[in-house]
């Protein structure tokens, strides 16, 4: 399982479509490691509910958004404290 705990972005301010990078850290002995995006939605695509991001009490799984460029978003829980937008930027 792994948690993304921050990203890259080409430009400011940050949304879901101008990340660039994601840093997933593993929680169960997987090596951390930046991911690109599209690497970020290989990975999700494969493995489904075992990436999430946390903040402020919460966490939410990290699904895939099918667009014409497909990104990573969280799931809707009510709350942005464990919103990928939330974490620190690189």
């Amino acid at each position: 399982m792994y948690e993304i705990i921050g990203i890259q972005v080409a430009q400011q301010p940050p949304r879901l479509d101008t990340i660039t990078d994601y840093y997933f850290q593993g929680r169960n002995g997987e090596t951390s490691q930046w991911m690109t995006k599209l690497q970020g939605v290989a990975y999700v695509r494969q493995n489904p509910s075992t990436v999430y991001v946390s903040g402020g009490g919460s966490s939410a799984f990290v699904d895939v958004v099918e667009s014409n460029v497909p990104y990573l978003r969280t799931r809707a829980d009510g709350t942005q404290s464990d919103n990928l937008l939330s974490l620190p930027v690189y």
